[in-house]
């Protein structure tokens, strides 16, 4: 009998180490990534830690902190959204391709365009009552299809210095405006997040949808208005990266899906949902832009690249599995 209460007492000690220590390891791992890597690749390339080089990583990180914000509020209601990147796409090029000279026209339309893919999104995935994986798959290829038949591949240019200036110019001397633009409406979408009842209900929906649904609030609604705001935040990015690099993209938009990806749930929010939030993504995304800028850098083969940050996403969804589990919340992608 001794044993046996010895057994069970050692068994929930274990249990309690488990949790505690997947809860910790999920806030802790990518702080210490950003200082790891940011430490070895100062140290290993003079021109790592420079101002310029610095300034360059976070123009990058703008438009991929706009599209894994977007992201992180579909994946905290325990969805995902596999279409960001070629929906990134689609809207600029369609906008450019309407509106080729970089007018204010552009930028609604880029915009607008981002909104409504997002509300096609969550509106097909309430209508058909399908997982989000499945439609999001499918109008990731429609999207895609629409990039492909306008351009056949090709970029579209966007001559226009006035278009040029949203991301080039600099109101505050030194910081381009892309960076600025980028802050600006992730501190508008956080504060939505954190502070609004929209926010509230999304972090719920992820938590536990049925007490939601008990409470007489409507789960679809807010479904729908998390994908709404992902495309929002997409077609935001959107008109930034279009600006930056004075095309619309044919295809660039395809790596921001994974980079997104490995982001939003490296920066700790669970791909469970509930859990996590906009703050962790832009942790997520420093340690992504300072790994790709400091292994350009150094000359590290861009498919090792890949492999690592595998690896990295990997790790940072069994933390995330492992302490669900530990919560009792094993439901997946809704």
């Amino acid at each position: 009998m001794a044993k046996k209460h010895a057994t069970e007492l050692l068994a929930r000690g274990r249990s309690a180490f488990g949790r505690i220590g997947a809860d910790q390891l999920i806030v802790i791992l990518p702080y210490a990534l950003i200082a790891v890597l940011f430490t070895i690749f100062a140290i290993l390339h003079p021109r790592f830690a420079n101002f310029r080089n610095v300034t360059g990583m976070l123009t990058i990180a703008s438009v991929l902190l706009l599209v894994a914000a977007g992201e992180t509020f579909v994946i905290l209601m325990g969805s995902i959204d596999l279409s960001i990147g070629a929906m990134l796409s689609s809207s600029a090029i369609m906008a450019a391709y309407f509106f080729p000279y970089g007018g204010w026209e552009t930028v609604v339309a880029a915009i607008g365009l981002g909104l409504v893919s997002g509300l096609i999104n969550g509106c097909l995935i309430v209508w058909l009552r399908l997982p989000s994986f499945i439609i999001t798959l499918a109008m990731m290829f429609a999207y895609k299809g629409i990039a492909t038949a306008l351009t056949s591949g090709y970029n579209i240019a966007i001559r226009s210095n006035q278009f040029s200036a949203i991301a080039h110019g600099e109101l505050i001397p030194g910081v381009p405006n892309i960076i600025l633009w980028a802050l600006i409406a992730f501190v508008i979408f956080w504060y939505v997040s954190e502070r609004t009842r929209a926010g509230r209900y999304i972090y719920a929906l992820g938590g536990n949808e049925p007490a939601v649904r008990t409470m007489g609030i409507s789960a679809n609604r807010y479904r729908v208005l998390a994908f709404a705001m992902s495309g929002l935040l997409n077609g935001i990015a959107c008109v930034l990266l279009s600006s930056f690099l004075g095309m619309a993209p044919a295809r660039l938009g395809d790596r921001y899906l994974f980079n997104a990806l490995i982001a939003v749930v490296i920066g700790g929010t669970s791909i469970m949902g509930g859990a996590g939030g906009l703050r962790r993504t832009l942790i997520g995304v420093l340690v992504i832009v300072i790994f790709d800028n400091g292994a350009a850098l150094l000359g590290i083969d861009s498919r090792m690249q890949e492999v690592a940050k595998g690896v990295l996403l990997i790790v940072a969804v069994f933390l995330t599995v492992l302490s669900a589990k530990r919560r009792g919340k094993l439901v997946l992608t809704k």
